[in-house]
């Protein structure tokens, strides 16, 4: 009996622990993209790596992934030098997007 409330407390907390952790995450997105249609590029763009590079799997680093890919595309005519670096850093990333990215990179050295 004792075990199971232990249990079902632990599983609590963690349900708890996981949704702080969902909802902080969103709360950088947020932010990210905030910075981004203010002007702040560079300070969207480190949070967007924050959340890809340090939580990976989650919705928010896709979604994270996908804002640097778009980045990435509105830079390759004017500075092209910069997409290619997104382009680069992202292709390293381990993730369903890689096709993509190789696809818009291929564009830039074209």
């Amino acid at each position: 009996m004792q075990f199971e409330q232990s249990a079902s407390r632990s599983v609590h907390w963690q349900e708890c622990r996981s949704d702080v952790i969902h909802q902080s995450l969103d709360h950088l997105l947020a932010m990210a993209h905030r910075y981004r249609s203010e002007g702040n590029v560079w300070q969207a763009m480190e949070m967007y790596w924050m959340l890809s590079e340090d939580h990976a799997g989650t919705a928010q680093s896709l979604e994270a992934e996908r804002s640097l890919l778009e980045l990435a595309e509105t830079y390759e005519h004017d500075a092209q030098h910069l997409a290619r670096a997104l382009y680069e850093r992202l292709s390293d990333l381990d993730g369903s997007g890689a096709n993509r990215m190789s696809e818009a990179y291929l564009r830039v050295k074209e």
